[in-house]
């Protein structure tokens, strides 16, 4: 009885998206899946942005934790090298998780024209960087007072925007490791970031069954992207794309500024 109650409200649910909007959600879900699959990340950065142009950012954010959370799982397993990898950054990790909380508090009470500003700077500077192939790298990476630091920083701007890479991008760079150690610590973050922002979310009835029904639509065309993502790697240059994606980033970040500015 409880199991037919469900399905009835799920098909009135259904009933009442506007299939407009799916069809624009599924389209930027591809293209965050294509991204993902071509250069292993991006797949929040490029779907969060978008969904921005058609949602409040608050919103945006609960529609993508679903994907995010299932896409990284499987990252986070596909790979060899967890265990050493928890071992070189669960003191970032732990505190990141920590800070996560206070950056969602400020989420709740700042306006979305403030946060999309934020959103949008992170994404300037985060693809700027991209661009000029500027590595910061600090030589004492492996002090647990810079883990904290960094991972003190990376939470606050996850809790705020649902941006994971700054400034994770800098200890991503004085690791120094191989392309496939990179992918695999960052399935693991993300992973914990999706899942602890999810909970915070749920907590504060901010995730209701439409959303739920975006999220769950969305990652079939996020897995067929990345399937797609994978076939165009063997045919298009990875360097030159991440050139294009970052351009593109940077007029996405100035776009969402003069958005909110004018």
């Amino acid at each position: 009885m409880n199991l037919l109650i469900i399905i009835l409200n799920l098909m009135q649910v259904i009933s009442n998206i506007d299939y407009l909007v799916l069809i624009q959600v599924i389209l930027i879900f591809l293209t965050g899946g294509i991204v993902k699959g071509l250069i292993g990340v991006g797949l929040p950065t490029v779907t969060l942005t978008l969904l921005s142009f058609l949602f409040d950012i608050k919103e945006s954010i609960s529609i993508i934790l679903l994907p995010i959370i299932l896409t990284n799982l499987y990252q986070m397993f596909n790979g060899k090298y967890l265990k050493q990898i928890v071992n070189d950054v669960k003191i970032f990790q732990f505190a990141a998780f920590l800070f996560i909380f206070p950056g969602f508090y400020f989420l709740t009470i700042l306006k979305s024209d403030t946060i999309l500003f934020f959103l949008g700077i992170i994404l300037i500077l985060n693809s700027l960087l991209g661009l000029m192939k500027y590595e910061i790298k600090f030589k004492n990476y492996t002090s647990k007072y810079f883990h904290i630091f960094i991972g003190s920083m990376t939470g606050v701007v996850t809790g705020v925007t649902g941006i994971y890479t700054m400034p994770f991008i800098f200890l991503i760079q004085s690791l120094q490791y191989s392309k496939d150690k990179v992918i695999q610590l960052m399935g693991l973050t993300f992973f914990i970031f999706g899942c602890t922002q999810f909970f915070l979310f749920s907590l504060h009835d901010m995730i209701n069954v439409d959303k739920l029904i975006f999220s769950l639509v969305a990652c079939f065309p996020i897995l067929f992207g990345v399937y797609l993502g994978t076939i165009l790697r063997k045919k298009i240059s990875e360097d030159s794309f991440k050139k294009l994606f970052n351009f593109i980033l940077v007029v996405m970040g100035i776009i969402l500024i003069l958005k909110i500015t004018f």
